[in-house]
């Protein structure tokens, strides 16, 4: 009976581990294909998952499995040490003039209005971009942010309303980059020291075929927007459905030239905020080559089943 049980535990190991290495790696080659791309989303999951797995084979001295399940460490540890490694991250000098943005999804459900206020009152970013913007977010923020002079609002009853809210001065206009015309928002400084454009996007999920390509054509569409305007400082900003260990991702980032802001600051999950142990990235700041990164944080739960992202640049 107990080797029977050992037999069925060694086999329940060794598929485990399989199943494991495969979710981690298949996605980075077979990335056109919604429901392989989806389990791109949990290498920090699959890395924390792997590393325990092995401790036992190692001990059994099994050293095919420990090599195996080595593939599977070494590929998603590859994601997720690299936003460990200062690349992008400077030290703040004191007199160096920076400027705060914040992106919030503020889920068009959410009613959680004081957490959601208080939290944009602690930091008081410069630029605030607030993604599922409904008429009830309208009414509740509208009187509260009136110190912001420049804003441009796409208010609408779905999941894809938008607004940007800027204290610097700037011109704000809508853009679209996919068939369902779901808005992004453009906004440009003017009369400002070495001046720079942002833009707020808010893809669609991908959650079937259909939204899949309709999701991947806005981030070439908006990817080539972005190296046709050739934006000498550029951040682009929101919640873009797709954690940063996405194939589609990297070749979204690669395509636009851009670099993710968590360089240097670690991995900064965003969604689900209420689901710790499922937590990967769906909301980014992606920043110019010449944008320095001083600053990158998630925020507190304030009723979103996204937390909010807070950063501060310098611009060259």
């Amino acid at each position: 009976m107990k080797s029977k049980k050992r037999y069925l535990l060694k086999s329940l190991m060794q598929l485990l581990a399989i199943v494991l290495v495969t979710l981690s790696v298949l996605p980075y080659f077979i990335y056109h294909i919604w429901r392989i791309d989806i389990f791109s989303n949990f290498q920090v999951q699959y890395l924390v998952l792997l590393s325990f797995l092995i401790i036992p084979f190692i001990f059994k001295k099994k050293w095919k499995w420990v090599f195996f399940l080595g593939i599977g460490i070494v590929f998603s540890s590859s994601h997720i040490l690299p936003l460990y490694v200062n690349t992008s991250a400077e030290a703040k000098i004191e007199d160096e003039k920076s400027i705060s943005i914040m992106s919030i999804n503020l889920l068009s459900t959410n009613r959680d209005d004081s957490a959601v206020i208080d939290y944009i009152e602690s930091r008081n970013p410069d630029v605030l971009v607030l993604v599922e913007f409904n008429s009830y977010w309208d009414k509740q923020l509208t009187e509260i942010l009136k110190t912001y002079s420049y804003r441009h609002k796409v208010v609408r009853e779905d999941n894809f309303g938008i607004s940007v809210w800027s204290k610097l001065p700037a011109n704000l206009k809508t853009i679209y980059f996919d068939e369902f015309q779901l808005p992004s928002i453009l906004l440009e400084t003017e009369q400002f020291e070495n001046s720079f454009s942002l833009i707020a996007t808010h893809p669609f999920p991908p959650v079937g075929k259909r939204q899949f390509k309709i999701r991947n054509d806005h981030l070439n569409k908006l990817a080539a927007f972005i190296s046709r305007k050739d934006f000498s400082n550029t951040v682009v900003i929101g919640d873009f459905n797709t954690s940063s260990f996405s194939k589609n991702f990297q070749l979204f980032k690669e395509k636009a030239s851009l670099k993710d802001s968590r360089e240097g600051f670690g991995i900064l999950p965003s969604w689900p905020a209420n689901a710790f142990l499922l937590q990967t990235t769906l909301d980014h700041a992606l920043v110019s080559e010449n944008v320095s990164v001083l600053k990158r944080e998630v925020g507190e739960h304030i009723g979103s089943d996204h937390l909010p992202i807070y950063l501060e640049i310098s611009l060259s």
